[in-house]
């Protein structure tokens, strides 16, 4: 968001510098950059209120004692009959319309409005457009002109019955699905509520007459719908974070003064439907605030400071409308520490047990490196989110409404991360994320892992997808490799996979692995997805023990098995294993050589053994003597022979 400084400094009474002011926002949580005069804003998304230079101002005013209220149209209007239904009112419970007719030309805009467009550099539209834009920007309050002799019918705000073809009034053609929540005229949509306004009732240059809507949306209703259309809607912007419920008929009464200044009118009629007054309230505690802040700020000034920002002081404090966010008593904390300045509040020494390091091998780490080595990338997620297990720990004060649950599982956000990446054409995606899931249970630790399409970009295996069978041997190696075990999978269902294993480790279940469905996924591209996740608290990695070389020569011997099929490879194996573990003299056996000629049916097998001792040299009858145990065992197996025996 961008906010001209000098258009904010003119609500002011004592008018600090640019640099100062800078500061001061700062101090109250609105990061921003400064450049050329202009403000640019990242306001976080519980503060919707700050949204416009009324709202930064209001935010100021404890230091700067702010005009915040602009000159509005005082007098009375004359009642409006308009054919409108409001179907939706737990919706939209609050709503006013004005219908203005103007006579003439319209003269040139003045400073504060030719500033807006020139300095920000915004194009022009229409006169009524124009003021519509720039009141959003002036009072973080949006509202959409209809073209008034464009509006003949029945005009209602109702969920759409079907799927509609819809022209915007950016002349893009989109299809808007059933029940979004839609103004239509005579049964065809016009406009999407709280995103955009239709090409069919749109004002122009020629327009002398028009209808302003003006209302309040839940904010749940409107979130996500601008992304949804792919639409660029700074009104959308505004309406999911909350403006204020009964600021509607104020808002339309600067518009009436804004047209006033630029043009003559001949007409105005007003209507507004309100259902939603009540304010909420938080009971006061001056105490109580100072033990949340950590410092003692007297009752005069907590009540100062709560009054400048919009609060009414009492036994409860009144929360303003604008102010959606405040819920409880650390919401009130929060905001006089923004004010006195979290910088500002005496440190205290903070006592903390130095833990050891600890030297241990750990499964995460080595895990992690481990992937990272494969091509596997590391993300961090947001712990909150919006699921609706019964098992997740609820947010009291959340940054974000929509993100009000802990999370209790990390696949999810691993899809999102997935999709994003999906819809900007990555054709090769293999991610990770370790991380403490909270619930009501109690805290674990997780790892979640999610791949899809290519398994790399190099010409070997370009053209190999990553699939189940390899999500299900990465699994494998890793605990074979980390930890010297073998895991187990049997068959189970859920929702959101089209198929799924658990995960167990000598019975115990600790995770899941499978393919997402797509019904979960909500992505346009159609490769597979794979998943797993599983609870690492109770792995712990064997540790390694100290092995020393020996200071005598090793011996070997070589043997070569000739094999009827390849399946009795895997039976000389186990046998050989079995020989390495029963005698202390051999170090090791292992594959040299090997031979396969299917046409002539020659299967042949070379074998090299290591003998060695840390003792002494082993003498060649030892080795002997150990060889014939070992060609004994071996030959037992049938479909085998040693050459040149």
């Amino acid at each position: 968001m961008k906010i001209i400084a000098q258009q904010l400094l003119e609500y002011f009474k004592n008018k600090p510098k640019v640099s100062e002011l800078s500061e001061r926002l700062f101090q109250l949580g609105h990061e921003h950059e400064l450049n050329k005069g202009i403000f640019d804003f990242e306001i976080t998304p519980n503060r919707g209120d700050c949204l416009s230079l009324k709202g930064l101002a209001r935010d100021l005013n404890y230091f700067y004692k702010a005009e915040i209220e602009k000159p509005i149209f005082t007098k009375k209007i004359q009642k409006l009959n308009l054919n409108f239904k409001n179907k939706t009112k737990d919706l939209c419970p609050n709503i006013s319309f004005l219908e203005v007719e103007i006579v003439g030309k319209t003269k040139p805009y003045k400073n504060y409005l030719e500033n807006y467009f020139k300095s920000l550099k915004i194009n022009k539209n229409n006169f009524f457009t124009d003021i519509s834009n720039y009141l959003a920007y002036e009072s973080g309050q949006p509202t959409h002109c209809f073209d008034a002799e464009k509006m003949n019918g029945i005009f209602a705000l109702e969920k759409n019955k079907k799927k509609s073809k819809f022209l915007t009034l950016l002349n893009e053609e989109i299809e808007i699905e059933k029940n979004d929540l839609v103004f239509t005229l005579d049964g065809k949509v016009i406009s999407l509520a709280g995103v955009m306004g239709g090409a069919s009732t749109a004002c122009g240059k020629n327009t002398y007459k028009v209808l302003i809507e003006c209302a309040y949306f839940k904010p749940e209703e409107i979130l996500g719908q601008a992304r949804k259309y792919n639409l660029n809607s700074e009104a959308a912007y505004k309406f999911e974070r909350g403006v204020d419920f009964l600021g509607q008929e104020n808002v339309l009464r600067r518009f009436i003064k804004i047209i006033d200044d630029h043009a003559e009118i001949k007409s105005l009629k007003f209507i507004s439907e309100n259902k939603k007054n009540n304010t909420k309230s938080v009971p006061y505690d001056s105490k109580k605030l100072n033990e949340i802040i950590g410092c003692d700020i007297n009752e005069k000034e907590q009540k100062a400071i709560l009054s400048s920002l919009g609060f009414i002081n009492g036994k409860k404090v009144a929360v303003p409308a604008h102010r959606s966010d405040i819920d409880q008593i650390n919401d009130l904390a929060e905001e006089i520490t923004r004010v006195v300045g979290y910088n500002n509040i005496p440190s205290k020494a903070l006592k903390l047990p130095v833990k050891a390091k600890n030297l241990n091998r750990s499964f995460e780490l080595i895990c992690r490196n481990y992937l990272v080595n494969n091509g596997f990338f590391e993300v961090i997620n947001f712990p909150f989110n919006d699921n609706n297990d019964e098992s997740a720990i609820v947010v009291d004060n959340p940054l974000d409404k929509q993100r009000a649950k802990m999370r209790v599982c990390l696949t999810k956000s691993l899809k999102d991360n997935l999709v994003y990446n999906q819809n900007r054409q990555k054709d090769s995606i293999k991610f990770f994320e370790f991380s403490d899931i909270y619930t009501k249970l109690g805290v674990s630790r997780k790892l979640s892992l999610i791949v899809s399409g290519r398994i790399n970009k190099n010409h070997k295996e370009f053209n190999s997808m990553l699939d189940y069978g390899y999500l299900k041997g990465l699994l494998k190696t890793i605990f074979n490799e980390t930890m010297n075990v073998a895991l187990t999978f049997s068959s189970s269902s859920s929702e959101n996979y089209d198929f799924r294993e658990t995960i167990m480790i000598k019975g115990t279940n600790i995770g899941r692995i499978g393919k997402l469905s797509k019904n979960f996924l909500k992505s346009k591209v159609k490769t597979p997805v794979y998943s797993f996740e599983i609870d690492i608290d109770s792995l712990s990695v064997p540790s390694q023990r100290y092995i020393g070389i020996s200071d005598y020569p090793a011996s070997y011997r070589d043997m070569s098995y000739s094999l009827e099929n390849l399946d009795i490879l895997k039976n000389l194996e186990k046998k050989i294993e079995k020989n390495v573990k029963s005698f202390k003299l051999l170090q090791e056996a292992f594959v040299f050589d090997y031979f396969d000629n299917k046409k002539l049916n020659i299967l042949k097998v070379g074998y090299r053994f290591k003998f060695q001792s840390s003792t002494k040299s082993p003498t060649d009858r030892e080795i002997d003597e150990i060889m014939k145990k070992i060609n004994k065992d071996t030959l037992s197996i049938k479909g085998i022979k040693i050459e040149g025996l």
